[in-house]
């Protein structure tokens, strides 16, 4: 997934019902009981009209697990937590200026072991400034609602031509070129709905998919609207992971850090 609200959600108990068609279709909402590509739609039209959100959960990437709680808004304002190997990194960024700081432990399993110590005690105390080109990577709040243009399960355009803006491309996989076996798992994979289950007591309709056979992808969408995407899953060895999104429309408040809490790169 490319995407990436860890939440103490709550599960609603759902009681078992007795198997009967007619008692589904009363309990089941009339969301629910669409197919998945008019389900998928829904929920890429609603996400991409969000103007901010909380993504927290886990992630892999390069057989690294990361933990992640950003929130982040269409303003690139962005603030937050990382955390790897049992260390956490703070994130700012406003605009195109971004700051990191955080535990030894973390940039030092992030740097390969080879920061030296003086150097990891000072990054624990300070702020870095980082450069404009990282700083634009951090928190891309417009790359991560391009992803839900398929809503990470493949949604395949009606007149079948890829529009430039996300085509076939599910949550977690890279923009650009690859080789044939990463063209295989990005292939367009057809929603299937699961079940209309509850996560924090909101009704939401779970779906999934595998694209190219390789992996499972699951995401969960609002069943009331807007048709937030409210989780996402994907068991995808290589990048895979849980993330979850919540507060969504809500100001994102950034302050940068004093100038004398700045170290620059």
């Amino acid at each position: 997934m490319r995407t990436i609200r860890g939440l103490a959600a709550t599960a609603a108990l759902v009681a078992a019902a007795t198997g009967c068609g007619v008692y589904e279709d009363f309990t089941t909402s009339d969301f629910a009981q669409q197919d998945g590509d008019a389900i998928v739609a829904a929920a890429s039209e609603a996400m991409l009209e969000v103007t901010s959100l909380r993504m927290t959960g886990q992630v892999r990437d390069g057989g690294e697990q990361f933990f992640v709680d950003l929130s982040m808004d269409r303003d690139d304002r962005c603030t937050g937590t990382l955390r790897v190997g049992g260390s956490h990194l703070d994130i700012r960024r406003i605009g195109d200026r971004a700051w990191i700081k955080g535990e030894a432990g973390a940039f030092n399993r992030l740097g390969g072991g080879s920061v030296p110590r003086q150097v990891l005690d000072r990054l624990s105390r300070s702020w870095l400034r980082v450069d404009t080109s990282t700083a634009r990577q951090l928190c891309d709040f417009d790359a991560l609602l391009e992803s839900f243009e398929v809503v990470d399960l493949g949604q395949e355009q009606d007149d079948g031509k890829d529009d430039g803006k996300g085509a076939g491309k599910g949550a977690g996989k890279g923009a650009g070129g690859g080789s044939a076996q990463q063209d295989e798992d990005d292939a367009v994979a057809p929603a299937t709905v699961v079940e209309e289950t509850t996560i924090d007591g909101d009704k939401a309709v779970q779906l999934t998919a595998s694209p190219g056979g390789a992996h499972d992808e699951t995401a969960w969408v609002l069943s009331e609207a807007p048709h937030h995407v409210v989780k996402l899953e994907s068991t995808s060895m290589k990048d895979g992971g849980t993330l979850s999104f919540s507060e969504f429309d809500v100001p994102v408040e950034v302050e940068a850090p004093a100038r004398k809490d700045v170290i620059r790169s």
